[in-house]
């Protein structure tokens, strides 16, 4: 089986620097996690937050720490070091190849999106913000590593996409796309998403937009390892 890893972000209408950070780190005793840290507020000074959040993150897995001590351990650093002044939120999207497990830790409101055996459901609800609380914990859900799965999320600048213009995106429409996804066209169906949320905002954003994918694919037994980005200057 092959890994799949695609995201797509931008920063808030008007503002040059996003946010949210995401951050893609290998797992010690193998697989991936992709962590998406979304800060309080917008610019520069929310990405100093949701740099803290993800690199801490980023840290803590690479020296073996399972998710939901990452996402515990995260959330007391940040009320810590901002005095429960300051919220961020944070999802962790891994494949371990370890257990043989998906897990996906959630200090969010927004969703994670699932697909496994040809069915898509919603992860959501009791995931609270890190920041203001001494004993916040994380939402985790732990899946079988299985061919085919499909993991999407992102940050809340996607599920308030046009409601200035009293619209939202067509979210059976993407569970269907999802359900059908062939997941060598994951970015591109992740940059299509990110051009439907850009619509409902007319090309200027309201908040900052980040969107996360991890799938799992068969059929491929190269040893080559491949990343690819395109970023602004």
């Amino acid at each position: 089986m092959r890994i799949d890893v695609a995201w797509s972000k931008v920063p808030k209408g008007g503002f040059g620097e996003s946010g949210d950070t995401i951050e893609l780190v290998e797992r010690p005793l193998g697989g991936v996690s992709v962590i998406l840290a979304d800060g309080q507020g917008s610019g520069v000074a929310a990405k100093r937050i949701s740099r803290l959040v993800a690199m801490k993150a980023v840290s803590l897995i690479a020296d073996g720490s399972r998710d939901g001590a990452v996402a515990r351990a995260v959330q007391d650093m940040l009320y810590t070091a901002r005095e429960g002044r300051v919220t961020a939120t944070l999802a962790v999207l891994s494949c371990d190849l370890h257990t043989k497990t998906m897990v996906i830790a959630r200090n969010t409101p927004v969703p994670v999106l699932v697909r496994q055996d040809n069915v898509v459901f919603r992860l959501e609800g009791g995931a609270e913000v890190i920041g203001t609380y001494r004993r916040t914990r994380p939402a985790i859900t732990e899946l079988p590593l299985v061919e085919g799965t499909i993991l999407l999320t992102f940050s809340d600048g996607v599920t308030n996409a046009g409601k200035r213009y009293g619209k939202s995106l067509p979210w059976d429409q993407i569970q269907e796309e999802m359900t059908a996804l062939d997941i060598h066209d994951l970015q591109s169906w992740v940059n299509g998403l990110m051009m439907q949320t850009l619509l409902l905002d007319k090309d200027r954003p309201g908040d900052d937009v980040s969107i996360v994918a991890l799938a799992v694919r068969g059929g491929d037994d190269s040893a080559i390892r491949t990343l690819s980005a395109s970023i602004p200057y």
